[in-house]
């Protein structure tokens, strides 16, 4: 379709293919630059990726196998040169989408002159320059780009190419680093749908921008998921005690147990939260859906803010009607009140590693009883629930489909179930999984800890307040899980569960949270979970995970190294140094050196979101400063490999070693690069005895954590 034509008719469904064939994009000056995340792009690599195996494997139950993600709106500019589109909405994923189709190419660039020009950037000529020489040489013009969001987002796409190239792609989203296979890259040419529009003739921009930026907010998807499911439950009273406990679930930044009211309403009867979490606020209480939900339908019939502006609804047979409407917008106001407006101790300073419509799939999952192992983690997968938010409501409408043979009754109480199942899973997550904590000098997305709720004794004509300490410390600290009087068992699950996050850092696909919270459901006193055996169960994870990921044969292969290898590695050199006895220690490192090294490191060691494989060794040193290359098979060695923050490995990853190790600094290093420093300063040089000596030592320390035989140094 031409763009005359398609000025005139209605938007255009074309491919990426399509989009930049025989069409030149440029992107005016009033845009912002280019400024997608690493965030934004693996996501793009990845829901395009889930969307091939979703048509390859579900293409009986739709006939199409195309994706849509989103629209293009342009604004066609017309001169004795052509037509040129310029870009109103959609920027950033077209710029991406051109990245990715420049590195992906049948050969190391594109040589077709005219998509080498087929998107500009208007007064931006470094940025311009940085998208022709990716288009005409591929990954070889990576170093030479000079615009830092354009060069990341490249980085990026060849990082997930290389793994694409090296992993399984039907297991790929089940590893810790996003891959982009040549079969991804082929369905992304050609069954990705873009909606492209262009604006008419003498379209006001102004007035655009004006209308876009002000039009309402649409339902989000698990707003629309709740109206779904409050329709199978009959009673008005019902369906408001459903309302109460999603709303109250949905708040992740604060204990559940904040979400209901203290107050004792009448005077002496038993307040919201003492009803469902115990008199200490720290246990769960109800142990079945039906009980809850006569807990909750006896709070709502006894607080009178509830019926301030409408009759009170009624809970056995009435044909009164709440709107949905209603469910889904409550007032703030009632929402305050409901919780008591009581100063709480606990901060609301929370940050969840899960958002709450992947948390609804995690529930969906455990309320159909499905598993998940490492050894085998396809095994069905074509009909289990997908941990990926974008596929919430069609997850939840083939569960609906799977129960259509259910009566009313029925299919009533799997909802109640699923609030039941909702409401202790946001218990059990709030009290044993890890989340991050603001400190004093403000936002630290590194900041774990692991604190359960609990009723803060109050003097005498005071209110008791909900506070917060250690799960599994005894006492009534609320300090940090930095101190140095952390109890063994506590700092274990604690560092167990970073390792894990800090390796698998979306809130999509946390196969390990599922884990963990199927695991948390099997437990006889969800308010009581033994700490030893939990630490023995998230090791059992670990473990399984290592001997899936096959880790003698792969963790020589220098940047497609998985990042869960360096992590599970850095836990174990934490465990021999804080936990083991030193007879395990000094087993798997027979070298004083590397011992004395670890026991200094370990004490200040946390998991930080260190994402970037780098070379110590750099892989291509300044020959101007006499510089040599190491050997391909060296440089990409296990022993001279390590992990850092990407703005550290952009800033200086063709440093030295012996500069790098003075550069950086140790105590934010993970305990691999601080030993592979201390064994550089020593010898006053990193090289290949140096590398192969670090790497068997290393090796040594993960198959003792794998339960393989240990090699011999």
């Amino acid at each position: 379709m031409t763009v005359d034509a398609m000025s005139r008719d209605q938007p255009n469904v074309m491919s990426v293919k399509e989009i930049f064939d025989h069409h030149r994009y440029r992107i005016p000056l009033y845009q912002r630059a280019y400024s997608w995340t690493a965030a934004e792009i693996h996501t793009l690599l990845a829901d395009v990726r889930d969307a091939r195996l979703d048509a390859a494997t579900r293409r009986a139950r739709r006939g199409s196998r195309d994706y849509y993600i989103g629209s293009l709106v342009v604004d066609a500019m017309h001169s004795d040169e052509g037509t040129l589109l310029e870009v109103v909405d959609g920027q950033q994923r077209l710029t991406t989408l051109f990245i990715i189709l420049s590195l992906t190419g049948p050969g190391t660039g594109n040589e077709d002159p005219q998509f080498t020009g087929a998107l500009t950037f208007e007064g931006r000529d470094a940025a311009a320059e940085d998208l022709r020489r990716l288009a005409r040489d591929g990954a070889g013009s990576i170093n030479r780009l000079t615009t830092p969001g354009i060069r990341l987002a490249a980085e990026l796409v060849e990082q997930a190419v290389s793994r694409g190239a090296h992993l399984d792609p039907t297991n790929a989203d089940l590893v810790d680093s996003v891959a982009f296979s040549s079969e991804d890259a082929t369905y992304l040419r050609e069954h990705v749908k873009i909606l492209q529009t262009a604006l008419p003739s003498g379209t006001d921009l102004n007035h655009y921008f004006e209308v876009m930026n002000t039009r309402g907010e649409q339902l989000e998807k698990h707003e629309i998921l709740k109206a779904n499911m409050i329709r199978a439950l009959p009673h008005t009273m019902e369906q408001a005690a459903f309302s109460a406990i999603w709303d109250a679930c949905s708040v992740l930044e604060r204990h559940v147990q904040t979400q209901f009211s203290p107050t004792q309403k009448p005077e002496g009867a038993t307040s919201e939260r003492t009803m469902l979490f115990g008199s200490g606020w720290n246990t769960f209480r109800p142990e079945s859906a039906d009980e809850l939900f006569d807990h909750v339908q006896a709070m709502l019939a006894g607080d009178d803010t509830s019926t301030s502006n409408e009759p009170l609804p009624t809970p056995h047979g009435s044909e009164q009607r709440i709107l949905l409407a209603d469910v889904l917008t409550a007032s703030d106001s009632q929402e305050d009140s409901r919780a008591g407006g009581d100063p709480d101790q606990e901060s609301g300073s929370y940050g969840s590693i899960i958002d709450f419509p992947n948390l609804l799939l995690h529930v969906l999952r455990i309320q159909r009883r499905e598993t998940f192992t490492w050894e085998d983690p396809r095994d069905g997968a074509e009909l289990r629930v997908r941990l990926e938010d974008k596929y919430l409501l069609s997850e939840f409408d083939r569960s609906m489909l799977a129960s259509r043979h259910l009566d009313d009754a029925s299919r009533r109480a799997e909802v109640r179930e699923f609030a039941y199942l909702l409401l202790k899973t946001r218990y059990l997550l709030d009290t044993y999984v890890i989340r991050t904590q603001l400190t004093a000098g403000g936002d630290d997305e590194e900041n774990w800890v692991l604190h359960r709720a609990l009723r803060y004794p109050a003097p005498p004509a005071k209110t008791a307040q909900l506070s917060a300490r250690a799960t599994f410390r005894t006492g009534q600290s609320t300090g940090s899980d930095e101190n140095t009087n952390r109890d063994q068992v506590h700092r274990q699950v604690l560092m167990l569960q970073a390792m894990f996050q800090v390796s698998d850092t979306r809130r999509a696909s946390k196969y390990f949270l599922f884990q963990i919270l199927e695991w948390l459901h099997q437990q006889e006193a969800p308010s009581a979970v033994d700490g030893e055996s939990f630490v023995k169960k998230l090791e059992t994870m670990a473990r399984s995970r290592l001997r899936a990921l096959d880790f003698t044969a792969v963790m020589n292969d220098g940047t497609h190294v998985p990042n869960f290898l360096f992590n599970v590695l850095d836990y174990e050199l934490w465990r021999l140094a804080e936990v083991a006895d030193g007879s395990e220690l000094t087993h798997v490192l027979p070298h004083p050196n590397l011992v004395a090294g670890l026991t200094e490191a370990s004490p200040t060691f946390r998991f930080r979101y260190r994402t970037s494989v780098e070379h110590y060794y750099p892989v291509q040193p300044s020959s101007e400063q006499g510089h040599r290359r190491l050997d391909p098979s060296d440089g990409n060695h296990f022993g001279n490999l390590c992990l850092m923050s990407r703005s550290e490995n952009a800033r200086r990853n063709n440093l030295m070693p012996i500069a790098k190790a003075r550069e950086f600094q140790p105590a934010r290093q993970s305990l691999k690069f601080q030993l592979m420093s201390a064994l550089a300063l020593e010898a006053h040089d990193w090289a290949e005895e140096q590398i192969h000596a670090h790497g068997s030592a290393m090796l040594r320390v993960m198959q003792n954590a794998a339960d393989t035989p240990v090699a011999v140094c």
